[in-house]
């Protein structure tokens, strides 16, 4: 048998090895629980390692057949067939391995895909226990309010009447307003305002600073008025009417934040309530700054 001959058996044998390779992987997904997936990826592993093994006897194959042949073509005695390019078989079977290593690599993606929606069934199931407000307490002290806040949803969707809920409501809508969920956040307050209507004077109050926040100024103000009207006691109005004002100025700017604060120490000294020395100091900076202007 010819040198040509047995390059070609070989080049034969690593072929057959590549296809079974593929075979396999293609009977080797993963079906079903976590466990068979993390089984599954480690065959891949397997997989892989074989791959690399495959590529490093290739290309000392080639370099051993180029070694003793002709550097581009063969041409083998006329029983043999005619002549064959070996560097043009070889490549193709580069070609064969890397088109599998991208195949493992899409499988692997998928396996990811699963493993990350079989964690995330298991941890609603944890939400919706007896106790599963309390996973999300520890992501919240974690820092993890997206997740925390998500999770106190999760767990009142099971437990709607749970004697805490109101509690739990504040805390995942200040969890998203710290996630920066702003949208999710001023949703969420909407709906503990129809929930528990008998805190609507201080809610609105809430309601407006979150307007503010997100730049719905005109709700903002509209709502800071309906605060202020329902106050039970001269320190929230104050306290409303100070918030108030300083819509009145990032709104309609100085000119007409000095007269808001104005009239808010005015009325704070005359209710006996402290703010009237913060709204006059504000109202002392402002008038400063137009002064130099």
């Amino acid at each position: 048998m010819s040198k040509f001959s047995v390059g070609l058996i070989i080049s034969v044998i690593v072929l057959g090895n590549v296809i079974t390779s593929i075979l396999l992987l293609r009977d080797s997904g993963p079906v079903g629980d976590l466990a068979s997936v993390h089984d599954w990826r480690a065959a891949a592993a397997a997989q892989r390692e074989a791959i690399d093994a495959l590529r490093k006897e290739v290309g000392r194959l080639s370099v051993d057949v180029a070694s003793v042949l002709s550097p581009s073509t063969v041409t083998v005695d006329p029983a043999e067939g005619k002549g064959i390019d070996l560097a043009a078989r070889f490549d193709e079977v580069i070609q064969r391995l890397e088109a599998l290593e991208k195949s493992i690599a899409a499988k692997d993606d998928a396996s990811d895909e699963l493993a990350v929606l079989e964690l995330r069934k298991k941890l609603q199931e944890q939400y919706r226990a007896e106790d599963g407000f309390a996973i999300a307490e520890e992501l919240l002290a974690q820092g993890k309010f997206a997740a925390g806040g998500n999770g106190i949803l999760t767990f009142l969707e099971s437990h709607p009447d749970h004697p805490d809920a109101q509690d739990l409501m504040r805390r995942a809508r200040d969890a998203f307003q710290q996630s920066g969920n702003l949208d999710k956040a001023l949703w969420l307050h909407g709906e503990i305002m129809k929930k528990f209507p008998e805190h609507r004077g201080g809610d609105l109050h809430l309601l407006a600073l979150l307007e503010k926040r997100m730049k719905k100024l005109d709700d903002a103000m509209n709502h800071f008025n309906e605060s202020v009207d329902l106050a039970s006691t001269d320190q929230d109005r104050m306290k409303r009417l100070l918030s108030r004002a300083e819509l009145v100025q990032e709104r309609d700017g100085d000119a007409a934040g000095l007269e808001a604060y104005r009239e808010l120490e005015r009325l704070a000294r005359a209710a006996g309530v402290e703010l009237a020395d913060e709204a006059g100091k504000r109202a002392d900076r402002i008038e400063e700054r137009l002064a130099n202007r």
